[in-house]
């Protein structure tokens, strides 16, 4: 009896044990794990090709690191900790696949020999970022300035408009001597803007740029963007009903001509053996004697069957009728 009591309390022992040895495996492996195993990262919806998408390859590729905590990968000093960590040299290799495949090949052939995600990030910015250079600011300011809405929508349009605010931005920086000041600089150039895009519009929103015209204060560029979409909306409309109508117009015009063929061709079927002539019936023809005998000849004198000035005088034989 006492070997048996002996021995089922050391059946908890020993799953405890093992519980206890369960948990430390899988904290371990999580350890030795790499975090590019465990979370997979997005494609970026810009692919490099110089330049011209720089600043936005740039934004997205700073956005999808961040969401995964990788964005200390972008930082000079990683090299050095990737040579001396083989769990950071993994991740670093895995990212530096995905950054190559988020380029052209013409720009990735530039940077393929480089070793770390950092090294990378640093050639590129110094390539194609361009920070105060005032060539390209000029041709994008150049650009601003000449924008036509043209056969584009206002989304369209708008959306070309503040990309080019925004590089301008970029290649220009601004750069504040106090926190402030960064306010001031946009209430003063955002009517700027404005105004540039209200004169790039087509000629069809004429009536809504008076009216934003001719307010006291500017509104803020969204305001007036939102503006001139729900003029956009409203000439659609309007267009689509003036097509509807117009169409129900043709297509009424349509069967009254076709009506009006028939009923000739109706008529054309009808023969007179009285006068000899189509579209009537003996029954109605002129030359009845109900009818004067001049009746036919005066209708075809100027002035119709009543005469009119300069008519021949017409003598009526009652007797006959």
């Amino acid at each position: 009896m006492g070997d048996t009591d002996k021995g089922k309390k050391g059946v908890p022992r020993v799953e405890k044990l093992r519980e206890i040895f369960s948990k430390i495996m899988e904290e371990q492996q999580a350890k030795t794990t790499p975090d590019a195993i465990k979370y997979v990262l997005e494609p970026n919806p810009v692919k490099l090709s110089g330049p011209g998408n720089y600043i936005s390859w740039a934004r997205h590729v700073q956005l999808i690191l961040s969401s995964h905590g990788y964005e200390n990968l972008l930082l000079p000093n990683e090299k050095e900790n990737i040579e001396n960590d083989v769990s950071i040299k993994q991740v670093n290799d895995r990212i530096l696949l995905w950054l190559f495949g988020s380029m052209e090949p013409i720009v990735r052939d530039q940077v393929e020999t480089m070793v770390s995600v950092s090294e990378v990030w640093t050639a590129l910015e110094k390539q194609f970022s361009g920070k105060s250079n005032k060539m390209q600011a000029t041709c994008i300011m150049h650009e601003l300035v000449h924008l036509k809405q043209d056969s584009r929508s206002v989304t369209e349009y708008a959306g070309e408009m503040k990309k080019l605010y925004r590089d301008l931005h970029y290649y220009h920086p601004f750069e504040p001597s106090d926190k402030e000041d960064f306010a001031i600089h946009h209430k003063w150039f955002e009517p700027l803007v404005s105004k540039i895009f209200l004169d790039g519009l087509d000629r069809k929103f004429d009536l809504c740029r008076q009216l934003i015209f001719s307010k006291t204060d500017w509104p803020s560029l969204e305001d007036i963007v939102s503006s001139v979409m729900e003029e956009e909306t409203r000439l659609i409309d309007e267009k689509d009903t003036q097509q509807g109508t117009d169409a129900y117009a043709a297509m009424f015009l349509h069967r009254f001509r076709a009506s009006r063929k028939g009923m000739s061709a109706d008529k054309n079927r009808f023969f007179c053996n009285l006068c000899k002539q189509k579209g009537h019936t003996k029954e109605r023809c002129y030359e009845l004697p109900c009818f004067p005998p001049g009746w036919q000849k005066a209708r075809s004198q100027q002035g119709g069957a009543f005469g009119g000035a300069g008519d021949r005088e017409i003598t009526w034989d009652w007797d006959h009728a």
